[in-house]
């Protein structure tokens, strides 16, 4: 594949706002799915710059009129895909990464292609609450399960860019399509639980 010959067009906040004196958004989405339906209104609410992928570049209906076309193949080596995805501050990656390499892959590759901002870029995974072990409750110290794949990315991540990434475990998000009754059976098998 070849460079677009013009850049990718960058979805903005309807309100009239710059990109930093950079030349970089704010906030690039790295999968535009469910968190995106309240993300999108606070980004907005707050002035801030912002490109969202999904896998076919759809419409978010009542946010974007369409979003960056973006799969992430973990075993591909090939940078074209990076290239039409804009340059940022932040990455917010919403998908989950598995495994050893496919959180250096997608962070190496998406540096290789955008070399500027390096030294300010802060990247965000949205990260499980599946990877720590035991049972009861958990914080940022509990131990994790480093044979749970979604764990080794996650730590891959922390370690490959140190303080220019986190992960957020966010626990119980619920609203939309995403119901408790549809998924409390795989947390408690009973009521006592």
């Amino acid at each position: 594949m070849s460079r677009p010959s013009s850049p990718p067009t960058v979805l903005r906040n309807p309100h009239p706002v710059s990109p930093s004196a950079s030349g970089a958004i704010d906030i690039l989405i790295l999968g535009a799915g469910w968190t995106s339906t309240f993300l999108l209104p606070l980004l907005k609410t707050r002035n801030l710059t912002f490109a969202a992928t999904t896998r076919t570049g759809h419409a978010i209906p009542g946010h974007l009129p369409s979003t960056i076309p973006f799969t992430f193949l973990p075993d591909s080596n090939d940078l074209e895909p990076y290239r039409h995805l804009p340059a940022a501050r932040y990455i917010l990656i919403t998908f989950p990464l598995k495994g050893q390499g496919q959180s250096t892959r997608l962070a190496e590759s998406y540096s290789r292609v955008h070399t500027e901002h390096q030294d300010v870029r802060r990247w965000i995974q949205l990260g499980s609450t599946g990877i720590w072990k035991g049972d009861g409750w958990h914080d940022r110290h509990s131990p994790v399960d480093l044979e749970n794949p979604r764990a080794l990315a996650e730590e891959e991540l922390l370690a490959l860019l140190g303080k220019q990434a986190c992960v957020m475990n966010l626990a119980g998000l619920w609203g939309g399509d995403r119901q408790p009754r549809k998924w409390v059976e795989r947390v408690a098998k009973t009521k006592e639980e």
